[in-house]
């Protein structure tokens, strides 16, 4: 991924994570405001982490693909309590939300299932 590119996709994400300042205490951008990576954390259960990764791909013909992608972190205890299976199909569950809503919305929906 060329320097363009990277700041680009930083850009973008940065845009995305602008409606969520109101969030400080759930939502970071670890690597800075040109962060490909938002970090989704609850204050309430210790280990838990949401992440959200965000990077383009560009075909040979030029065209531009976003690519935005979940990944889960929870703690041993909490993937044996999960009898459904609902943290290892949460990137899935996630991809099927972003077809249907988007990016900002899908990404709003997430930051809020930790608000509950």
């Amino acid at each position: 991924m060329s320097l363009c590119e990277t700041t680009d996709l930083g850009m973008r994400l940065s845009a995305v994570s602008v409606d969520f300042k109101k969030y400080p205490d759930i939502v970071s951008l670890p690597e800075g405001g040109l962060s490909a990576l938002m970090l989704i954390q609850s204050p309430k259960l210790k280990g838990c982490a949401m992440c959200i990764l965000w990077d383009t791909d560009v075909t040979l013909e030029g065209e531009i693909r976003p690519k935005v992608e979940l990944l889960m972190k929870m703690p041993d205890e909490a993937m044996r309590m999960d009898s459904n299976d609902t943290v290892g199909n949460a990137p899935k569950y996630f991809q099927n939300l972003l077809h249907a809503v988007g990016a900002e919305t899908a990404i709003e929906c997430i930051i809020k299932t930790v608000l509950v």
